[in-house]
């Protein structure tokens, strides 16, 4: 019975590998940690069009450097637009088109500290609204009209025009685009915890997934370390083997069970 047992439940996991691989569940649990100069970012030119009318940007920052100018986790800018999304990791900069709303006195995180950062907006409220830790702490209105750009570049780690003041050099985790205005429901059940898949639960309305940011071009000092979600992932996996291996048991145990009243049954039939 251990044989089959262990034979049943080698085929269920070869199955879920198909779809799955180990290497790739692991790397998108990967945190990208930023080096100290200039040179230290990623640039790329995503699909915006998906973010156009509505979008809320979130992520896991640890910010590792004391300085007095903003560091900048992201800018997405282009030609003939100007701050049209910057996010520092001090609370200084959440620009929405050209517009900013200094939260810094609101950002009262240890440094070293893993936090959650969350904005969102759509054109039909007109209104950016800026998270941390999966609570409000500002808003803001933008003009009637007023939609996202689409053919600018993504640089995660420095601005649009890399600067020395301007250096990231933290640590990201799950940074994410979603193609929707969240609710703060939604944004407080992200920042609950880091290590939770929440943000695959949204399919394709998760337009810049973390998963596929791994993959983008680095250009210096930028390298993907453990996040500290890996145990968790394992524990899981073991308690759901667990819970595979009693179910077959239990299958096993009936079947067993089936297979003596069928004996019984033919034995009287003789």
């Amino acid at each position: 019975m251990k044989e089959i047992m262990f034979l049943i439940l080698t085929i269920l996991l070869l199955d879920s590998a198909r779809t799955v691989s180990v290497s790739t569940v692991k790397r998108r649990h990967n945190a990208l940690k930023f080096g100290q100069t200039v040179q230290d970012y990623i640039r790329y030119k995503p699909n915006m069009s998906p973010l156009q009318n509505a979008f809320s940007v979130c992520s896991w920052i640890r910010k590792l450097r004391s300085v007095n100018r903003e560091p900048h986790v992201l800018s997405y800018e282009g030609s003939g637009m100007t701050n049209e999304i910057v996010i520092s990791d001090d609370g200084v900069c959440n620009h929405i088109f050209g517009r900013n709303t200094n939260l810094k006195s609101k950002f009262l995180v240890p440094l070293g500290t893993w936090y959650h950062y969350c904005y969102s907006w759509s054109s039909s409220s007109r209104t950016q609204r800026v998270y941390l830790d999966g609570q409000l702490i500002g808003s803001s209105y933008t003009s009637s009209g007023r939609n996202l750009r689409t053919d600018g570049d993504l640089v995660i780690g420095n601005d649009y025009s890399p600067s020395s003041s301007l250096i990231f050099g933290g640590e990201l985790f799950k940074l994410n685009f979603f193609s929707k205005e969240l609710s703060s429901i939604e944004v407080e059940k992200m920042a609950k915890d880091k290590c939770p898949n929440v943000e695959e639960t949204y399919g394709d309305v998760r337009s810049i997934k973390w998963e596929d940011v791994l993959l983008k071009t680095r250009n210096g000092d930028v390298t993907e370390i453990e996040s500290g979600c890996l145990g968790a992932i394992v524990q899981q996996l073991r308690a759901t083997l667990e819970q595979t291996a009693g179910q077959l048991n239990d299958s096993l145990v009936e079947l067993e069970r089936i297979k003596q009243e069928k004996e019984a049954y033919e034995t009287d039939l003789e």
